[in-house]
């Protein structure tokens, strides 16, 4: 290989680990917005059987619940109901 080839490689992989980091970043990100929600008004999160249920409100009847098979799956389920109109 030629040392520009060499160097049209190294560019690529340079570029590419940078998308990567930013994907990450971004990712974070929205993680975090997952969580702040949750954080601010602080939802009960419990074990339901074998899933998990996160539940803001008296009961599953009026209140606005989540439900997943990880903690985290419940909360993002709960997001999404709570933004549903």
């Amino acid at each position: 290989m030629t040392q520009e080839e060499l160097l049209q490689i190294e560019s690529s992989q340079r570029q590419h680990f940078e998308v990567l980091l930013h994907q990450e970043k971004m990712n974070a990100i929205v993680e975090n917005e997952e969580y702040n929600l949750f954080s601010m008004l602080k939802p009960k999160l419990y074990k339901d059987g074998d899933s998990w249920c996160c539940l803001y409100g008296e009961d599953l009847v009026v209140g606005i619940s989540g439900f997943g098979e990880t903690p985290h799956e419940a909360i993002l389920d709960w997001n999404r109901k709570w933004n549903k109109p």
